[in-house]
Parts: C-alpha cells; structure tokens; sequence
C-alpha cells in the first residue's frame, strides 16, 4: 500500500491548519496516512556555523528519513506575513543539508497536496503561491492546492459546513486519484 504523510507545519498547539490536514487526511482511501507535526522534531535554527560546529540534528535527520519512506505529502501551512512559518522553513533548511549537496531535494518527483487556512478571507493564498512555486526546487512534484479562507465561519461544532466539507473532499479525492 502507498503511503501519504500529512504534515502539519504549524507551530501552534491550537492550529486550525492542523485541523484542516487532519479533516483533509480523513478523506484519503485506499492509502496509509500518518501525521507528523512539525512541534515535535524541535530544531536550532540553522546556519552555516552551527552546521559546521555542531552538525546535523537528529530530529533533521528522523524528518528526512521519514519523507523518504513516503510515496506522497499532504502539507497544510499557515501563512505568516505572507509566507510559510519560519519553524517551517528551518525544517526545510535542515533536511535539505542532510542531501547530496548537489542534489538537495528532499522530496524527490513525489506528489505533494498543499492546505492553508486563516481566520481572514483570504486563507492563506500568498503563502501557498510561494509554496507552489518553491516545492519543485525542493524536487517535489506539487499537484493541487486548497484554501480555506475565513476558517471560523465555515469551520462550526467541529465540522465544516456543507459546502465546504463538499470542496475538501473533491480536492482531495482529485490528488489521490492522481497519484
């Protein structure tokens, strides 16, 4: 069986990007889905002295070998000022140091489903253009995307609503029929 690894890349215990992945993720059929919350592989930020000093962390090195065991990604991120969080983007930075320096990427032609979703209108569409665009430099092979803008008017006694619930579902089941 394939397997997909939804990764929430929320710094927040409270993330309703988290929530969004884990609705997303109940979607998915035919495949394994396991989660894996960015919280819990704590890193240093990184630099190329701290690199050189004290070398790779472990935890970089446990993210990097579980994207290599995953034929697909599902990534829900949070837009902060426009862009991706900054845990986030240290996690990238670490993982793609533990590659042939050549060939840092760590995503490798694999499928990737990319979430966002905010309070605001919007949903996070700045951050997740960025991410479309900067996913294939990290060898990763981007084939849908999902926003979720105004999450608390849609998001109601722990469910979304109709319509919405009807999207997601649509949006998801596109991405898996791809792969």
């Amino acid at each position: 069986m394939k397997k997909i690894l939804a990764v929430s890349a929320s710094n927040s215990k409270n993330s309703i990007n988290r929530t969004l992945l884990e609705l997303a993720s109940s979607k998915v059929e035919g495949y394994g889905v396991t989660m894996l919350d960015i919280r819990d592989y704590p890193m240093p930020f990184f630099s190329l002295d701290r690199e050189e000093n004290e070398g790779h962390p472990e935890t970089a090195k446990q993210v990097r070998a579980l994207f290599a065991e995953y034929d697909a990604f599902i990534i829900s991120s949070p837009e902060h000022n426009g862009s991706m969080p900054a845990e986030f983007k240290n996690l990238i930075d670490w993982v793609s140091r533990l590659g042939d320096l050549q060939n840092p990427m760590f995503a490798t032609n694999k499928p990737v489903f990319l979430l966002s979703t905010s309070p605001g209108p919007r949903g996070g569409t700045t951050n997740l253009q960025a991410l479309t665009q900067l996913m294939p430099f990290w060898g990763a092979d981007v084939r849908g995307s999902y926003s979720l803008g105004s999450f608390y008017d849609y998001f109601i006694n722990g469910k979304l609503n109709a319509e919405k619930e009807q999207e997601l579902t649509h949006s998801v089941t596109s991405f898996i029929n791809g792969l």
